[in-house]
């Protein structure tokens, strides 16, 4: 844990590695950390009501213009299922809009899916203009609620975004990649976790016109995925140039 004296209401670094979140949330209640860029957390148990205290108390600290890097694990080792409600979903993307300056934002959970449609994925690309990393990451297997058509929107605002980790409703398709011109060349690694596909050359087509940096897509062990990077290889290969061999001298 980090401890008091390692805390100044003028620190542009907090890195916390805790039991629980209690003590955290004291420290960004207790000062408004005008020239935050940097807040990482490492908590072993934190239930969702604690991390959404957690969500409120960072969004409050007076760092809109500043901080760019929010990190948070939460791997709730110790909570009972049977104490938590699955339904819950955690709302740290709308609560984290008005840092306008971040780049990295990581959030890894457990038991609990951070909440984001369609609607608040393009608020969130219109907030940070400069992102560059992205990750949501948990274990909870829900319907995704992003579509392709979605995803594509807001990356439009974000031409800098190089890697990106959520899940994604791939089975329901919702773009033609034969009617768009857009492109993000940017991106490079793209991570959709557990999300299902089922239409795997519509999906391939997608991902090889429109994220032409992608050479495959990661995943968490769905086989279907593996099938989609099997057509993305063989895509490329096809679309590499022939370099006809020299002839021989005479």
């Amino acid at each position: 844990m980090i401890s008091n004296s390692h805390l100044s209401s003028m620190s542009q670094v907090l890195d916390f590695y805790v039991h629980t979140a209690t003590y955290t949330i004291k420290a960004l209640q207790c000062s408004e950390f005008p020239s935050l860029k940097q807040f990482e957390m490492h908590v072993q148990v934190m239930p969702w009501a604690e991390a959404e205290q957690l969500f409120c108390a960072l969004s409050q600290c007076n760092a809109c213009h500043t901080l760019e890097y929010i990190v948070i694990f939460s791997f709730d080792s110790d909570i009972d299922p049977e104490e938590e409600s699955s339904d819950d979903s955690l709302t740290a993307i709308t609560k984290f809009l008005r840092f306008t300056q971040l780049q990295t934002l990581g959030l890894v959970f457990e038991n609990y899916p951070v909440y984001l449609d369609n609607d608040i994925l393009l608020r969130a690309m219109s907030s940070w203009p400069h992102i560059r990393y992205m990750t949501l990451a948990n274990h909870q297997l829900r319907q995704p609620t992003v579509t392709f058509r979605g995803l594509f929107d807001a990356l439009r605002l974000c031409p800098d975004l190089d890697s990106l980790q959520l899940h994604i409703d791939a089975i329901n398709i919702d773009i033609d990649p034969e009617t768009e011109s857009f492109q993000h060349t940017s991106l490079h690694s793209i991570n959709v976790g557990f999300s299902n596909v089922e239409d795997i050359e519509a999906a391939a087509h997608i991902i090889s016109s429109m994220l032409p940096c992608v050479e495959k897509v990661k995943h968490g062990d769905v086989e279907e995925w593996d099938k989609v990077n099997e057509l993305l290889e063989s895509f490329k290969s096809s679309a590499e140039p022939v370099i006809p061999e020299a002839a021989p001298a005479i």
